[in-house]
């Protein structure tokens, strides 16, 4: 008896189950409002940079510094249709300073740098890889030496006496090795016979609550910052000086408090050098005038202005030394004040021996 031949098969064929269509599309929702939320908390919501009331916050140990947890993008006041400029995140750690988290405690084997200044060098308007203090602790070769950690205690309004304060008060905890002084010769000059106060006002910008307090994407969409400080401040600038003998009683003044800069950092086992560091437009530079000349003898000293006008002349137009508009400096400024900081620290024998210095730009 003959067998039948079998049906010839279309293929391979298996359980027959449907993956309903709406998981899948459900599934990559959810994805990508998780990944808008993530790019939102860590970009935060962007704000215009004239807007005030949410940067700087009443602090009772040493006056001020900027808002604590504080993340947001900062943009130009620019029109919606006008060419944008410039924008950089900007991330403020819980000790008030634009830095990633510091322990106080230092990790053994670790070499600290405090910087310490105003809002020139603070590096808010840039990327994180260009400013000041990243590039310093770049510039060291780990594997050959010691780890290098640049500590941003660059806080907006700051002069001279402000920073002996936070110095004495917090800086010191961090444990610096070195310390780095840096001065805006006019500004320093005139906050030396008229100090900034901190002038407390009411935040412009009302606490996140309900859904924005948790959520990232809302704060982005309402142009909303993920913290407020509870007693917001702004600084008001010192007023500029009258004649000669004004700014000869200011240059006496602004002597003796980096003095005192330089006995409590060595005090506390820290090497102490003085960056002269112009803001933004920045002044054309005279010798005769430089402030390391009147700070002669304190400390080693150098003056970043003819580094800056020797850019500005070879390539005029092209660099990038300044934020448009702002006081504050451009990567170029940070690139070139990170080598001479670091190539002055080196020739006047104050980094650690442990230090070796890297090639990396």
């Amino acid at each position: 008896m003959q067998r039948p031949e079998p049906a010839p098969s279309a293929g391979i064929v298996g359980p027959r189950l449907r993956s309903p269509r709406w998981v899948v599309a459900t599934l990559g929702t959810v994805l990508a409002l998780l990944l808008i939320e993530a790019i939102a908390r860590i970009e935060g919501a962007p704000l215009c940079d004239g807007d005030h009331g949410y940067l700087l916050a009443a602090d009772d140990e040493v006056g001020w510094t900027l808002t604590p947890n504080l993340t947001f993008t900062l943009d130009p006041c620019a029109p919606p249709l006008a060419r944008r400029r410039w924008s950089a995140p900007v991330s403020i750690n819980a000790h008030g300073l634009h830095d990633q988290p510091w322990p106080y405690a230092k990790p053994a084997g670790e070499v600290r740098v405090l910087l310490l200044g105003d809002e020139t060098a603070d590096g808010i308007g840039i990327a994180r890889a260009d400013r000041l203090s990243v590039r310093l602790a770049h510039l060291t070769d780990r594997r050959r030496g010691a780890r290098v950690a640049a500590i941003n205690a660059t806080i907006e309004g700051y002069d001279a006496l402000h920073a002996l304060r936070f110095l004495e008060r917090r800086g010191l905890r961090y444990a610096p090795d070195v310390v780095v002084l840096l001065l805006d010769p006019e500004r320093e000059l005139a906050a030396a016979l008229d100090p900034p106060e901190a002038q407390e006002l009411a935040a412009d910008v009302p606490p996140a609550s309900g859904l924005l307090a948790t959520s990232g994407a809302l704060r982005w969409l309402a142009r909303q910052p993920n913290a407020t400080p509870a007693r917001a401040v702004r600084v008001a600038e010192p007023d500029a000086l009258a004649d000669e003998a004004a700014r000869a009683r200011a240059g006496s003044a602004l002597r003796a408090t980096v003095e005192r800069i330089a006995t409590v950092s060595r005090e506390a086992g820290a090497a102490f050098a003085i960056a002269i560091a112009p803001r933004c437009p920045l002044p054309a530079p005279s010798p005769a005038s430089s402030l390391c000349t009147a700070l002669e003898g304190i400390a080693p000293c150098v003056d970043l202005a003819p580094v800056f006008a020797d850019l500005a002349t070879t390539k005029p137009g092209g660099g990038e030394l300044c934020i448009p508009g702002e006081a504050r400096w451009g990567r170029d400024a940070h690139f070139l004040a990170s080598h001479k900081i670091w190539d002055t620290l080196a020739a006047s024998g104050l980094w650690p021996p442990t230090v070796v210095r890297g090639h990396r730009l």
